[in-house]
């Protein structure tokens, strides 16, 4: 328990880390650039990030199951097996899918062809990625140390040569070498964890019927999360696409916190035995809940004074839908917990795949229809009813492995807290002239209200938290 909490804690602040990171590049690149060349680089790195799923092949879960139960056990022989003969598959379909990106844009001079060229280390970094190894054997401190140092190099980079929308190219070439980099140094001292390469795929035909399960979901989430963006931009202009895609800026940063919880739980449950999974099931959701809950509250109250004071005035445009792009901060996560630590951990790869792929269905057609007559509105409603409906599928599909009653018990004690929290934040005045200062005051409160009623409703997570701050105390 002391390392998974210790893997959560490195998680955390790596996801804080993030975080700072888009308070200095965020404003600076939104003034920079401005919307219109934002919204080209959000176009193409979308697509980009599509064409990654399928250099990836879904080996980060397959690879982070496979590896934390192999440690279980601690043998060296099958973890190297497991390692080389799992990063084949990843690296012959990333060399595939690069070919033939190549060669695609080679003959075929599509729209911002240019561009990406220049993320094509995008491609190769995800062909290089082996932190799912890493993420197997719960060393989580290397990943987050090394990927650490190459966003301080690639921040310092955009500040010293990004000085105007003309440099959209260089910002682009930073961020897609950087991440290459960030593969690479994985490999540094790989030896230390296994032998030499091995001359075969890692149980092929079991393998391969995983990778299909779990490829069609990621591709099916890649539509309505990468995808939304470049087919916005079919029918608005890239300003559109630029406050669409800003607007979800800080939710996801949200989101890449909330998850480290996942991303740490997952192959911790995938070793665990039933009676411990029904437990951990309860305490993630739970904090994952009460994390996602007060995060949303925060940025709500305070969207009206933060898009022009981070953003800049250009982008007022896009406060209300940074206002309601925030409920999915509660929306995901709670559906990740039974999709990702639940079905992933215990091999139901279907029961993961199928709301992701009816998610996507229903993406296209309601985005098709709306992005047309609202724009980045109808774009928003769109991903909004997507994520909803695939969360409650997520809950509902493996309804039969868990019980509900137990493991929801609290839940609703939650959303109350947060109801209250919400409405009194709301009404809290300005004091001051200055953005920054109102935004923390009310911030700062919001979290006391928040605690302080959830603190009177004497939740059983409550205890757990005294329990650990009484550790680290002691220590």
């Amino acid at each position: 328990m002391k390392k998974t909490l210790l893997n959560i804690l490195y998680n955390a602040i790596y996801q804080i880390f993030l975080v700072l990171i888009p308070l200095i590049t965020v404003p600076y690149l939104s003034r920079t650039l401005g919307p219109g060349s934002y919204g080209i680089y959000s176009n193409v790195n979308n697509v980009i990030q599509f064409l990654m799923v399928f250099c990836s092949l879904s080996i980060s879960y397959i690879g982070m199951r496979t590896i934390s139960k192999i440690r279980a056990h601690s043998n060296k022989e099958e973890l190297t097996e497991a390692f080389w003969g799992l990063w084949y598959f990843q690296a012959l379909a990333s060399s595939v899918m690069i070919i033939l990106f190549i060669i695609f844009l080679l003959f075929i001079h599509i729209k911002y062809w240019n561009y990406f060229f220049i993320m094509l280390p995008f491609l190769i970094s995800a062909q290089l990625d082996i932190s799912w190894f890493f993420q197997g054997l719960a060393e989580f401190g290397k990943v987050v140390l090394r990927n650490t140092c190459v966003k301080l190099l690639s921040i310092a980079l955009i500040l010293l040569l990004v000085k105007n929308p003309q440099d959209l190219d260089k910002y682009m070439l930073i961020m897609s070498v950087s991440t290459l980099l960030g593969s690479c140094v994985f490999w540094l001292n790989i030896k230390q964890y296994v032998a030499k390469p091995v001359k075969h795929f890692y149980k092929f035909q079991q393998t391969i019927k995983a990778i299909i399960i779990l490829l069609i979901p990621q591709i099916a989430t890649q539509i309505y999360t990468a995808l939304d963006k470049p087919l916005l931009g079919m029918f608005q202009s890239s300003t559109q696409v630029s406050f669409y895609d800003n607007s979800q800026k800080i939710s996801k940063i949200i989101l890449g916190i909330i998850t480290s919880i996942t991303i740490v739980m997952m192959p911790k449950m995938a070793a665990e035995i039933k009676e411990k999974q029904r437990v951990m099931l309860r305490k993630s959701l739970e904090a994952t809940v009460m994390l996602g809950l007060i995060f949303a509250v925060v940025v709500m109250i305070n969207t009206k004074e933060f898009v022009p004071f981070f953003f800049g005035n250009k982008y007022l445009a896009m406060t209300d839908l940074m206002f309601w792009f925030t409920l999915t901060v509660v929306i995901i996560p709670l559906g990740g917990v039974f999709a990702n630590q639940f079905a992933l951990a215990n091999g139901k790869d279907k029961e993961y795949a199928i709301p992701v792929i009816i998610g996507a269905i229903i993406e296209c057609i309601a985005a098709s229809i709306l992005d047309i007559a609202y724009g980045a509105c109808g774009a928003l409603i769109a991903i909004l009813f997507t994520e909803t409906i695939v969360c409650v599928l997520r809950i509902w599909i493996v309804r039969k492995d868990y019980e509900f009653k137990y493991v929801f018990k609290d839940i609703p004690k939650y959303f109350l807290a947060a109801i209250i929290t919400f409405a009194c934040g709301m009404l809290m005045p300005s004091l001051t002239h200055s953005a920054f200062l109102n935004m923390a005051y009310k911030s700062i409160l919001v979290m006391l209200i928040y605690g302080l009623i959830l603190a009177l409703l004497h939740l059983e997570l409550n205890q757990d938290i005294v329990t650990v701050i009484k550790k680290i105390i002691k220590r």
